[in-house]
């Protein structure tokens, strides 16, 4: 099969990336209102989440800003063609966007990993895999970036020494999303299964609501990034249309979670604060479960709001008795 020609490739990548940016604009001023203004009265600024969302945009942009500048050079350079400009991949405004994306992908997978940490309740023997494939992703990146100036006139983005590291940073990164994911839906199923056997099920759709938003979201930047993946090591240079696009996407996929939360769903940045609450019968286990979340429920049309704030504890009702009559003593 014919590959499309690299200057082509370039093009289309370029025009895709825009409209991918223009889209990501919007949903990031959307974000940071939610973020700064629709928050709870009593919740504090999640300042992590606002950190990262606007480094993810800021980097977002650089790059887009990089492929424009290079569009420019390439197509309006008259001492060469945007063939032989593209094919330069030793120029420092091409590995600066590597190194661009490279920090991109780090910020972007920590980012899930944190969200997955908070979700289960601050337990770092869950996300310690997690942590070690983001180090082990950020090790292949820099080494992939690094290689992109150790190559001769002639190599391209599959050579060797680049293709190995370029493959493993994809491959990496593909299952730290898709492990993270799977253990934040699944953590978020749980909360909701014990919600709905002790408030009723009217109160556990907000969970499966939020359930349904992870899912998605994640799924959206896996498929991105497997299908870059499998172009990528069938050598096409059609892979640059979805690398570029996964610049963007990357940092849409965070926002959009935020956005869809804020405006679809009525609970409050749902894998960001930590708040354990009490389910299950009580009188018969005698025990508390953790609620490592914060939600707001508006029941349909109505205004009232529910709160679920306590302290985790493993106390049972028998010893809670038998304290009571010490003091009784």
């Amino acid at each position: 099969m014919r590959d499309v020609p690299l200057d082509r490739a370039s093009f289309v990548s370029l025009w895709v990336e825009t409209l991918f940016y223009g889209a990501y604009t919007i949903l990031f001023a959307i974000c940071i209102y939610i973020l700064f203004y629709k928050k709870g009265k009593n919740v504090p600024l999640n300042k992590p989440m606002i950190a990262t969302t606007i480094a993810l945009f800021t980097m977002s942009t650089i790059h887009i800003i990089l492929d424009c500048v290079r569009g420019l050079q390439a197509f309006f350079n008259p001492s060469m063609s945007p063939l032989e400009y593209y094919a330069q991949i030793w120029d420092p405004l091409s590995i600066f966007k590597q190194a661009l994306y490279a920090t991109n992908n780090i910020v972007a997978d920590g980012l899930v990993v944190y969200r997955c940490y908070i979700v289960w309740g601050h337990r770092l023997s869950i996300v310690v895999p997690s942590i070690i494939m983001l180090i082990a992703t950020s090790v292949c990146g820099y080494l992939a970036v690094y290689n992109f100036s150790q190559v001769h006139p002639g190599d391209n983005v599959f050579a060797s020494n680049i293709a190995e590291w370029g493959t493993a940073l994809f491959s990496l990164s593909l299952a730290t999303n898709l492990i993270v994911t799977t253990l934040i839906a699944s953590r978020i199923w749980w909360i909701g299964r014990q919600a709905s056997s002790t408030l009723g099920r009217r109160h556990a759709v907000k969970y499966t609501n939020a359930m349904a938003i992870i899912i998605e979201s994640g799924a959206i930047y896996s498929a991105s990034l497997m299908t870059l993946l499998i172009l990528y090591c069938q050598q096409t240079n059609a892979q640059y249309i979805v690398y570029d696009a996964l610049a963007q996407i990357m940092g849409i996929v965070p926002t959009l979670i935020v956005v869809r939360v804020g405006l679809g769903v009525s609970t409050q940045d749902i894998t960001t604060y930590g708040t354990t609450g009490r389910l299950g019968n009580t009188q018969s286990s005698g025990r508390t479960f953790a609620l490592p979340m914060r939600f707001r429920q508006n029941t349909d049309m109505e205004a009232t709001t529910y709160e679920l704030e306590s302290r985790v504890t493993t106390t049972t009702l028998d010893k809670l008795s038998e304290l009571e009559h010490g003091r009784s003593k």
